[in-house]
């Protein structure tokens, strides 16, 4: 996950619409800048908004297409979890909290906001809490449904089963390895692969670079600060330790911020390392300071950061599983992160080759580009609401 602190600017970019209307549904967006999803939900809307009629159901204004509706979101109850006894509470009841309310507190306005002002196809981005709204407002309106899976196969899989029990009319997968699994539970469903996108007009390698103050070669992490999540931290500080001549810098923040500080100064030295906290329009300078681009998570479904960082011009250092090689192709490494010698071989590698590698990594992000995947979600919208009208999908109950 990216971890920014600042709004995003929105601009429109003034192509003509079809009279197609899209509802788009991330109760987050506007409020929480933090996340991929919301980001994505962001993106999306503003370029699709140049070939349809585009609204976004979100929690505060971010743009002419939005429009806000009120909920508790996870920004909201994520400030509430720092407290002991509240955190106890709601942790006894829902995993995720911060997840679970939001859903709960949109879902009435939402529905309401939808049977009130219909749409031609409900496009929710906040997973199950989205899905199920749009579930409920098809077996009333016979509202068709376009779904983007952003938790890939986390969990064994057992989101993506859920979400695939309320069938939506099209379901888009980020990679060929989710497709294949999404095919084996569910012949039947529609889907498309499109993976994220990535704005390769601002994430360029061309252009200023912020000024840390760390020793070259840099690399860079940029992950949530959680000891008990997916990013395996860790790893990357005790693998960069191992190079005397390197430096690490990990963008993020998070509730263990200080035991992964007071790890990277005892490992690295306080001239070596450094956490900090950038803005998002910061991010394309943020990572033209750097030399290389580790992320070390167990697991990564969207892998946006790996796309920023090539579309910069770093090499990327990434576990070797399907995914990532189907995102990194030949714009770094992947290997075994768990072994300690071979993580930190990689490191040097991607080190050593930083200037050799300088095109190659752009030119894969550039597969990624928003201008490639926007016309693939345009398609996609397209054939859904076209299929739909042509009444080949039948309705579901709520």
């Amino acid at each position: 996950m990216l971890l920014y602190t600042q709004r995003l600017n929105i601009p429109q970019l003034g192509v003509k619409k079809t009279l197609s209307k899209i509802v788009l549904i991330h109760p987050s967006a506007g409020v929480n800048w933090n996340g991929n999803s919301e980001i994505f939900a962001l993106e999306l809307a503003r370029r699709l908004d140049n070939y349809f009629e585009v609204e976004l159901l979100s929690g505060a204004d971010c743009g002419s297409f939005s429009r806000p509706i009120k909920s508790i979101t996870r920004s909201d109850v994520s400030s509430l979890t720092h407290h002991p006894i509240v955190a106890s509470i709601l942790y006894k009841w829902f995993s995720h909290p911060e997840i679970a309310l939001e859903h709960l507190t949109s879902f009435l306005p939402c529905v309401a906001y939808l049977l009130k002002h219909p749409a031609d196809l409900i496009f929710p981005q906040n997973d199950y809490g989205g899905l199920f709204v749009a579930t409920c407002v098809r077996a009333i309106k016979g509202t068709p449904i376009m779904f983007t899976e952003q938790n890939s196969l986390l969990n064994e899989g057992k989101r993506l089963k859920r979400n695939l029990s309320l069938q939506p009319d099209r379901l888009i997968v980020l990679n060929p390895e989710v497709a294949d699994y999404a095919r084996n539970l569910a012949p039947n469903q529609l889907l498309n692969i499109i993976p994220h996108g990535v704005n390769t007009d601002e994430f360029t390698p061309v252009g200023k670079a912020i000024s840390t103050g760390l020793p070259k070669p840099t690399i860079l992490c940029v992950a949530p600060l959680n000891r008990d999540g997916n990013q395996r931290i860790e790893l990357t500080i005790k693998a960069v330790s191992r190079l005397p001549q390197a430096s690490l810098l990990i963008c993020g923040n998070g509730a263990d911020r200080d035991y992964f500080q007071a790890l990277g100064d005892r490992l690295l030295g306080s001239d070596r390392f450094q956490i900090r906290v950038f803005a998002y329009a910061q991010m394309p300078q943020v990572y033209r300071s750097a030399d290389v681009f580790t992320l070390p998570s167990l697991e990564e479904p969207r892998g946006l950061a790996y796309l920023e960082a090539m579309a910069c011009g770093l090499p990327v250092v990434a576990p070797d599983d399907t995914v990532r090689r189907y995102l990194i192709g030949h714009g770094g490494i992947t290997c075994d992160v768990e072994d300690l010698d071979a993580y930190t071989e990689s490191l040097q590698i991607a080190l050593e080759k930083h200037w050799h590698w300088q095109q190659q990594p752009r030119k894969n992000a550039l597969r990624f580009s928003w201008q490639e995947i926007i016309m693939l979600y345009r398609q996609a919208v397209l054939q859904t609401i076209t299929r739909s009208n042509s009444n080949l999908v039948p309705l579901t109950n709520c």
